[in-house]
């Protein structure tokens, strides 16, 4: 008889609503009440924070208390056009399983059409097309609108969260498309916008600057890492309902060399738990790293392929060494970072695509995974 495996604890994909979820349990209390008190938040952090995640139990929360909640995604998005279609198709997706909400969102949204079409995996592909002569500013503001009119006749309102939301400032116009999507959600007066994004500064600057549309139309809300020493005992539990042992001090370690990132804790962990024997061993936990590290590269590689060599070189050298003075002679000639005018524009770059932080006047990678690899280079 072949014994029957236990499964692993550990997730490498987005957690289920129903997975543990390790010491998030004030910030979905605060998001939560910002919702139900109308607020929109700026929700912020480096990649592979858990923003999601975390958002989507808010969600959770919130719908049990019928509120209507939505969740789109900004990342990709080319055009003024495509922004209002996201929004569109992703009311009609989050409200069809609601026949009254869906017929609602069909008379109100009258700029777009529902096409529903069978799909072999999900059952039903649910996308939208758009009247025909609108496009442009035209049918944002009319989306817009839509949403706005949908909310209002909504009893208890509406959650949405628009995630990766700084990447509208890739488009064309980006600063237009801003004053648009301010001047009508302002006008949301039943609707708690939850904005989200990796790229900090980018999203920080669009809530922040005077002269920028939503200044000051939220509340900066920072999600830190997780707690280590809590971290650890999670481990160890989510270990034990796997039938493993993990000692302590090996759970200590894997929360340290990540700094707290759920992400990372989740991989190594996964890892390890597939590597391990009864009980989880040093190798054990070095031999994942190396993995972490392996299946990590092809995405560091793409993050780094379009840089200048001098980025690139100012990237390894904060690896190596961060430092609170990039542009003393000592540091950049030992680096070879050429020109003071390079550097600053290099640390300008990598700041916007948060791959590097000035923290405690100290210039650093983000992230930590990315900077073990950047060492290697």
């Amino acid at each position: 008889m072949v014994k029957k495996q236990m499964k692993n604890p550990f997730y490498i994909r987005e957690l289920p609503l129903d997975a543990p979820f390790c010491n998030r349990e004030k910030e979905i209390n605060e998001l939560v009440r910002h919702g139900k008190n109308r607020m929109n938040v700026i929700l912020y952090s480096p990649r592979r924070f858990g923003k999601t995640s975390l958002a989507k139990r808010a969600m959770s929360v919130l719908s049990k208390e019928m509120t209507t909640t939505i969740y789109m995604d900004f990342m990709g998005t080319t055009s003024i056009d495509e922004i209002a279609e996201r929004i569109a198709v992703k009311t009609y997706q989050y409200t069809y399983a609601k026949e009254n909400l869906f017929k609602k969102v069909t008379r109100i949204f009258s700029s777009w059409r529902p096409v529903l079409r069978p799909d072999p995996e999900t059952g039903l592909n649910i996308t939208v097309e758009s009247v025909p002569g609108r496009r442009g500013r035209i049918i944002l503001e009319e989306t817009l609108q839509s949403l706005g009119k949908f909310s209002s006749e909504a009893e208890k309102g509406c959650y949405i969260v628009f995630d990766e939301f700084q990447e509208i400032t890739e488009i064309k116009d980006s600063i237009t498309i801003e004053g648009i999507m301010r001047s009508e959600i302002q006008q949301h007066n039943k609707i708690s916008y939850l904005f989200i994004g990796s790229r900090r500064r980018v999203l920080l600057d669009m809530f922040n600057q005077k002269k920028r549309p939503f200044y000051q139309s939220g509340i900066n809300y920072s999600l830190n890492p997780l707690n280590t020493d809590i971290l650890s005992k999670f481990l160890v539990e989510q270990f034990h309902l796997g039938n493993k042992i993990c000692p302590d001090e090996i759970a200590q370690k894997i929360s340290e060399r990540v700094h707290g990132y759920p992400y990372y804790v989740q991989k190594i962990a996964y890892f390890i738990y597939e590597l391990s024997g009864k009980k989880i061993t040093e190798n054990d936990y070095y031999n994942a790293f190396k993995l972490l590290l392996e299946s990590e590269k092809p995405l560091f590689e793409v993050m780094i392929q379009s840089l200048a060599g001098q980025q690139i070189a100012l990237l390894v050298a904060l690896a190596k060494e961060p430092t609170g003075v990039p542009f003393s002679a000592a540091y950049m000639s030992k680096h070879q970072l050429g020109s003071i005018g390079g550097v600053q524009g290099a640390i300008k770059k990598l700041i916007s695509l948060d791959y590097i932080e000035k923290s405690q006047n100290i210039f650093s990678i983000v992230d930590p995974i990315f900077a073990t690899w950047l060492t290697l280079l």
